[in-house]
């Protein structure tokens, strides 16, 4: 049951990112789908690919919540099946673009990511990270993976009482290739899970950083 699951993780690549792309997604509604782990997950269909959104309470502050997600030297800790990942450019503090490749299991190639990442305010209190994919001369094409494309990826950070955080993951990609529609099924299940769930152990770590937020 484990090696499954794996593979799908990886199809559907994560940490990665957007701007609606000209997409007006909130035309269809978003489907409870069950609550995992403290984990609420929801899912939609946009032009016949699924998005997904997981919501969950994580203890401790946007800041550090923040870092963990722009630091690549750690992504190995909390993102499954990770290879490499690397910042190409720094475009400003709060703008970023990296490169991220998943581990796949043999037959089927790794998995490449290239986005870009932008952090914003809403409101006095809200944290937005907004990624897409993007093309970057920092990042050569190989013929040993496939490029994923991700329409966007969402982190809304709701801070709450009590040192804890309302975090909202959604994300829509294409992972390249052919994949069976019970695969996509269970990556939007379990994806939202993965990522909240590894946000929350790693944000205990202390050899976490702070990010700096917009005003």
């Amino acid at each position: 049951m484990y090696y499954l699951p794996k593979i799908l993780l990886c199809l559907y690549t994560f940490l990665a990112w957007n701007f609606l792309n000209g997409q007006s997604i909130e035309q269809n509604p978003w489907k409870f789908v069950m609550e995992k782990k403290r984990v609420k997950i929801y899912k939609k269909e946009v032009n016949g690919k699924t998005a997904f959104k997981g919501i969950g309470i994580i203890e401790g502050t946007p800041e550090k919540l923040v870092g963990i997600i722009h630091n690549p030297s750690r992504w190995k800790f909390w993102i499954e099946d990770f290879e490499e990942g690397k910042l190409l450019e720094r475009k400003s503090d709060f703008h970023f673009i990296f490169q991220q490749v998943i581990d796949l299991t043999w037959p089927v190639k790794n998995r490449e990511i290239v986005f870009e990442s932008v952090l914003s305010r809403v409101g006095p209190s809200q944290i937005l990270l907004e990624m897409k994919s993007v093309n970057h001369q920092g990042a050569t094409r190989k013929k040993d993976r496939v490029r994923v494309n991700v329409t966007y990826t969402i982190y809304r950070i709701d801070p709450l009482d009590g040192n804890r955080m309302q975090v909202t993951f959604e994300n829509l990609s294409d992972p390249g290739g052919r994949i069976p529609s019970f695969m996509t099924d269970w990556g939007s299940k379990s994806y939202p899970v993965s990522i909240i769930e590894g946000l929350r152990k790693e944000i205990m770590s202390p050899l976490q950083e702070k990010a700096l937020l917009p005003e």
